[in-house]
């Protein structure tokens, strides 16, 4: 007998597993924003030792004996090539002493760069070199020397140039010597070898007796002029001229 109310497709007897529902690991998941998290740890600063760039270095070498007589040399630059940058040497030996510096500010393309050395003996007599330019190869450079003894008398030289190969550049040297008589010479010169240009130049001495030269040039073309008087050029036409008309008169006899 069955009551009218039961299920007729039920089975007999209750299942033997209670069905559950969907298993949710994280239920309350929708709630993240009210949860805290762990902050993360602040990144620890990089002290390893930087490779790559060198902001400061230095050398000092010497060095004695061996022929070479006594050496030295050192320098230092901060921040590379783009730095500030010093150096320095002498040499002491049997051929004589000399001594070199330079420097420099920054790159040689954009920056100041200066240089200078002497020397002393050595069969040279005593010589001074010394240079700096500026702001690259189109900016301004000036270098001079001199030189006393050694077999040349006295010498210097002085140059200038602004500008590059193709502005403006001007130079003065003078010698004074008992071979060379003394002489001084200038030059100025703008736009390049085929741009303007003007010098002077005097002699007197030295075989050559009293000279004034003027020059000029405008493009490709150039022009001189010159006055001598005296020397041994002069005085050998002046003997040629006479023994030619020695023989003129000679054959008119």
């Amino acid at each position: 007998m069955t009551n009218g109310n039961e299920d007729q497709n039920r089975p007999a007897s209750p299942s033997a597993y209670r069905h559950f529902p969907e298993y949710d690991p994280f239920p309350y998941s929708h709630y993240y924003h009210l949860t805290r998290s762990e902050p993360s740890p602040p990144p620890q600063p990089d002290v390893s030792p930087a490779t790559d760039i060198e902001l400061v270095k230095g050398h000092m070498n010497a060095n004695a004996g061996g022929g070479q007589g006594i050496q030295a040399e050192a320098g230092g630059e901060i921040g590379g090539k783009h730095g500030i940058g010093v150096s320095a040497g002498g040499k002491l030996g049997l051929d004589g002493a000399g001594v070199q510096a330079g420097g420099h500010i920054g790159s040689p393309s954009y920056g100041i760069e200066a240089h200078g050395d002497t020397h002393l003996g050595g069969g040279q007599g005593l010589g001074v070199n010394a240079g700096a330019q500026a702001f690259g190869k189109y900016g301004v450079a000036a270098q001079g020397k001199a030189q006393v003894g050694g077999g040349e008398g006295a010498k210097a030289q002085l140059g200038a140039q602004a500008g590059g190969e193709h502005g403006l550049s001007a130079e003065a040297g003078g010698h004074l010597g008992l071979s060379e008589g003394a002489g001084l010479k200038a030059n100025v010169q703008l736009g390049g070898e085929h741009g303007l240009g003007a010098g002077a130049k005097a002699q007197l001495g030295g075989g050559q007796g009293a000279g004034i030269g003027l020059g000029g040039q405008v493009g490709k073309y150039n022009g001189q002029l010159s006055i001598k008087i005296g020397g041994k050029e002069a005085e050998a036409k002046k003997a040629k001229g006479a023994a030619e008309a020695e023989e003129d008169k000679a054959s008119k006899d």
